[in-house]
């Protein structure tokens, strides 16, 4: 049985030291004792992610979509993998591809209008924001500090 405040603190410690390969080891150890489980996966991505590596963080959340196509944050996880390894436009296809399968997600209508705002597709990415904000107000403070909106505010 697993310590989760134990592992929790162990995780940020090596998080917080870059030792990036460690936290990815102290997952692993978990799962090979057959504990895996959905937040693991995402933690490794997250992991990955602040590490650099986006080709791998990219082919765990692949295998995350695989597993759980009908979970949201499988297809964010995924659009940002392909983003952070160099494809802004695939990205933005898988976040076109969940907004079908989710029309009433609001974190992937903000997502879509940070990569529109990135492809300068001002008033489409406008439009995403705005409708990610109706769903649910908490996404207005985000909208405000996202740096992917820079160039929204800008033009405010």
């Amino acid at each position: 049985m697993v310590n989760h405040a134990k592992f929790q603190e162990e995780l940020e410690g090596y998080c917080g030291l870059g030792m990036y390969d460690e936290a990815l080891r102290l997952i692993s150890s978990i799962k090979t004792r057959g504990q895996e489980d959905l937040t693991l996966s995402f933690l490794r991505t997250r992991i990955l992610r602040a590490a650099g590596r986006f080709a791998e963080m990219r082919k765990t959340a692949e295998k995350i979509r695989e597993r759980c196509p009908d979970e949201p944050e499988a297809w964010v996880s995924l659009a940002d993998a392909m983003r952070h390894s160099g494809s802004l436009q695939q990205g933005r296809h898988v976040l076109q591809e969940a907004e079908k399968k989710f029309p009433q997600n609001p974190h992937i209508k903000f997502q879509l209008g940070c990569y529109l705002c990135q492809l300068q597709d001002l008033e489409l990415a406008r439009s995403y924001v705005q409708a990610a904000i109706q769903l649910d107000r908490t996404w207005a403070d985000a909208a405000k500090q996202d740096a992917d909106l820079a160039p929204l505010r800008e033009k405010i």
